[in-house]
């Protein structure tokens, strides 16, 4: 009786732990206490193809894919894949609000104010630090012109992520004319993190990552970047003039990219998971 008794405590235990892993987030719809304020949640636990998820996805011949057992608590997450000296290692795009090019959350809002999280893993033994890893825009035209941007990556050879915001607009009018137009780009001053998660002291760890988008005041150059990582402020800027006085759009994209501009100096794998996009700070799980 013993014997049955501890088998029986086994498998509930193991069915416990499997609905943990594969539980939606309580603030997410369909969670136990969902928030208003979230525009849009995965934890790539179902099954919906990620195309129908995304504005673009790009799996980059099977490099960038939905795994069984790679997310967090052993949950399905997303793998990246580099081999060596490959750069683009696929991505995603979210678009919502109102939208010249294709809005998915149904909503005409002009968005002032995002905020996004994901949780990243580099595989045990990482090194190397892959420059892209997300940013929030505004596309201002249909054929992508951006008036700012807000990146989320890495320079070159850093263990750290940095906020690096940039404009579009110049002297009140957009001056951006096609997707990362760079020539038109005005940079506005980079902030290195603190935490030092591409260092291989931090590989097989998740670090749950937050960053934060304020617009600035009409006119002003109050507006806010800001990144923590695992709950830390680890960059921050209050003093950008991401748009001047231009106000035909609000923020309504946020990508989640994999590149690697100098190439990846060997093979190289990390995951993705839990990304959520709010209105509001979204903190970490648990």
């Amino acid at each position: 009786m013993k014997e049955f008794a501890l088998i029986f405590f086994l498998i509930a235990t193991i069915i416990q732990l499997c609905s943990s892993a594969l539980a939606i987030e309580s603030i997410c719809p369909g969670g136990d206490n969902p928030d208003p304020n979230v525009i849009w949640c995965d934890d790539f636990d179902d099954a919906t193809p990620l195309s129908q998820k995304y504005f673009e996805y790009d799996d980059h011949r099977g490099t960038f894919v939905r795994t069984p057992g790679v997310g967090l608590n052993g949950s399905y997450g997303m793998q990246v894949f580099w081999k060596k000296g490959q750069v683009s290692a696929g991505g995603f795009k979210r678009t919502f609000g109102r939208n010249p090019v294709s809005s998915q959350s149904h909503s005409t809002t002009d968005f002032r104010e995002i905020y996004w999280r994901q949780y990243l893993r580099m595989q045990s033994g990482w090194t190397g630090s892959p420059d892209k890893l997300s940013r929030a825009m505004i596309l201002a035209t249909p054929n992508w012109a951006q008036a700012m941007i807000a990146h989320l990556w890495s320079g070159h050879d850093m263990d750290y992520l940095v906020i690096d915001p940039a404009t579009g607009i110049r002297n009140g009018r957009l001056v951006t004319t096609h997707y990362n137009d760079f020539s038109n780009l005005t940079w506005l001053g980079l902030r290195s993190g603190v935490t030092p998660i591409f260092n291989a002291s931090s590989s097989g760890t998740w670090f749950c990552i937050e960053a934060h988008v304020k617009l600035n005041t009409s006119g002003r150059s109050d507006g806010v970047f800001e990144l923590w990582i695992d709950k830390n402020l680890a960059a921050s800027r209050d003093d950008l003039n991401f748009v001047d006085t231009w106000h035909d759009y609000g923020i309504n994209a946020i990508f989640f990219e994999n590149y690697w501009n100098a190439g990846a100096p060997g093979e190289r794998i990390r995951y993705f998971d839990n990304i959520v996009i709010s209105t509001r700070r979204i903190g970490c799980i648990g």
